[in-house]
């Protein structure tokens, strides 16, 4: 397991320097810069942009490289779907699941297993979105949101 995802590493104020992943800045910079958002797509997109930040700061490369993978889906809705696309969200959405079932393990902090447990399910939306593309259906930010909203088994997703 990498550092990143450990929240039972003991924190110090020099944590970038040994590899410790610091949790509560990761929570605390959501909430200073920015409301919580009702749009899950937009909450997500905020979310990873702050995850891909720590990951690349505390030594995680590998999942600052795979989150990035599922912040340019997210940021490519519109486009239409290619096989490779879909291959791709295929792939982010099992990396993802994973990377939530290792911070459940370890019994990360609610407000981040939140926040993947809501990028887990924009990304099974997206897919499902994207698997009708072949039966001329069009994924934009609009009907993913919607796909959302109708589907959300967590109400508005807001923090």
């Amino acid at each position: 397991m990498t550092p990143s995802i450990d929240p039972n590493q003991t924190q110090n104020k020099k944590s970038q320097l040994r590899d410790v992943y610091d949790w509560d800045a990761l929570i605390a910079s959501g909430k200073s810069v920015e409301k919580p958002s009702s749009n899950p797509v937009m909450g997500s997109l905020n979310f990873l942009n702050r995850f891909i930040t720590h990951e690349s700061l505390y030594g995680d490369s590998e999942g600052a490289r795979e989150m990035s993978k599922v912040l340019l889906l997210l940021q490519s809705v519109d486009r239409p779907a290619s096989h490779a696309q879909l291959q791709q969200t295929r792939k982010s959405y099992e990396y993802v699941c994973g990377y939530l079932e290792l911070l459940e393990e370890t019994e990360a902090p609610f407000d981040v297993c939140f926040e993947f447990e809501r990028l887990c399910h924009v990304l099974e939306t997206l897919l499902r979105i994207r698997q009708q593309s072949s039966l001329g259906v069009q994924c934009s930010f609009g009907q993913l949101h919607q796909q959302l909203n109708q589907t959300s088994s967590y109400g508005s997703f807001a923090a």
